[in-house]
C-alpha cells in the first residue's frame, strides 16, 4: 500500500487520471434441460438353489470341519492313554530316595576341618614320654613312634599331638621382652601346653637355648598317658616328691606359698645347637599336691 492510498495525492506528484469503467459482461445463455433417462428393464428373479446332499461332491463345510476336529481329538486321547499305560510305576521312587538322603545328612553332625597339618601316623597313641631333649609319642605295634626335639620345627609336633589327643589345640601368644626373650605361640590342649618361639632376625631357633618348652597339668590327656622322668606325677604330695630317687637337688618356696622342686638342674644346657632341659614340679600349696610339671631351660 502506497502513501497515495493512505493520504491521497502528494504535492510533488501529478494527479493520476481516473480509470475508465470496465464494460459490463454479456449474460450467458441459459442451458437447455437434459432429456430424461429411459427406465431400465427389471432383473429377473434368481432361481432357488437345490439343497446339497450329504456325501456328495458339494458336501457341507461344517460337517467336514467337525469331522476333522473329532479326528484330532481322537488322536490326542489315544496318545494320552498310551503315555499313561507306558509310564513306569516306580517313577516317584527317586524323590523318596533323595528325601531319605537329605534326612540322613541333616542328622549327621557337620565336620570341622582342623587348621593343623595331618599327623605322620594313623596308629592310636599309647603315651607321651618326656626326656631332657624333647618327647616321644608312642603308638601301638603297627605304628612308628614320633620323636620331637626342642629345636625341631613345630608343625609336625602339633599335628602328631592333635591326632593323639583327638582334638585341635587353642592358640595364644605369650609376649617376651623384645630382646633376650622372644614371643611364644602357645598350643594348648586340655591339660597339655606346647610353647613354640616366634623367631626374629636376632633370635632364631638355631641359636636360641630355649626354642620350645612344655608343661602339663594332668597325667592323661584325651586318654593318652603323659609320663615325666623320675617317677614324678601330677597329684603327688610334697612328701612324696621328696621321697623320689634321685632326690631333688633344689626346693624353692614361692611367694604364693607353693614349692618348686627342681630335678637334675645341672643338665640344662645348650651345646652344638642342641638344647637340654631340667624338670620342675610346682605344688599348689606347701604340702602339695603337685599341680604342674614343666620341662624348660634353667641352668643353675
Amino acid at each position: 500500500m502506497s502513501l497515495e492510498d493512505l493520504f491521497g495525492p502528494q504535492p510533488d506528484e501529478p494527479e493520476r487520471p481516473a480509470r475508465e469503467p470496465r464494460a459490463a459482461r454479456e449474460p450467458r445463455p441459459a442451458r437447455e434441460p437434459r432429456p430424461p433417462r429411459e427406465p431400465r428393464d427389471p432383473k429377473p428373479p434368481r432361481e432357488p438353489r437345490e439343497p446339497r446332499t450329504p456325501g456328495g461332491g458339494g458336501g457341507s463345510r461344517t460337517t467336514l470341519i467337525l469331522g476333522i476336529v473329532a479326528g484330532v481329538l481322537a488322536v490326542a486321547v489315544v496318545a494320552v492313554v498310551g503315555f499313561a499305560l507306558t509310564r513306569p510305576s516306580d517313577s516317584a521312587q527317586p524323590a523318596t530316595s533323595a528325601t531319605a538322603v537329605a534326612t540322613d545328612d541333616a542328622s549327621a553332625p557337620a565336620s570341622t576341618p582342623s587348621s593343623t597339618p595331618s599327623p605322620t601316623t594313623t596308629a592310636a597313641a599309647t603315651g607321651v614320654a618326656f626326656s631332657a631333649t624333647g618327647f616321644t609319642l608312642t603308638t601301638g605295634a603297627a605304628g612308628q613312634p614320633f620323636t620331637y626335639r626342642w629345636a625341631d620345627e613345630p608343625a609336625a609336633a602339633v599335628a602328631a599331638l592333635t591326632a593323639a589327643f583327638g582334638a585341635p589345640p587353642t592358640q595364644r601368644t605369650q609376649a617376651g621382652n623384645g630382646s633376650t626373650l622372644p614371643d611364644y605361640t602357645v598350643y594348648t590342649w586340655n591339660g597339655f601346653s606346647l610353647f613354640e618361639m616366634v623367631p626374629t632376625a636376632t633370635l632364631t631357633r638355631a641359636d636360641f637355648s630355649q626354642p620350645a618348652y612344655a608343661l602339663f597339668t594332668a597325667n592323661e590327656v584325651g586318654g593318652v598317658p603323659i609320663t615325666a622322668e623320675f617317677g614324678l606325677k601330677i597329684g603327688m604330695s610334697a612328701a612324696e616328691v621328696r621321697a623320689l630317687t634321685p632326690a631333688p637337688a633344689s626346693e624353692t618356696p614361692r611367694a604364693s606359698g607353693s614349692i618348686r622342686f627342681a630335678f637334675d638342674p645341672q643338665r640344662s644346657s645348650f651345646k652344638n645347637g642342641t638344647p637340654s632341659y631340667s624338670v620342675f614340679a610346682d605344688t599348689d600349696g606347701a604340702d602339695g599336691p603337685v599341680g604342674t610339671i614343666l620341662y624348660f631351660y634353667a641352668p643353675q
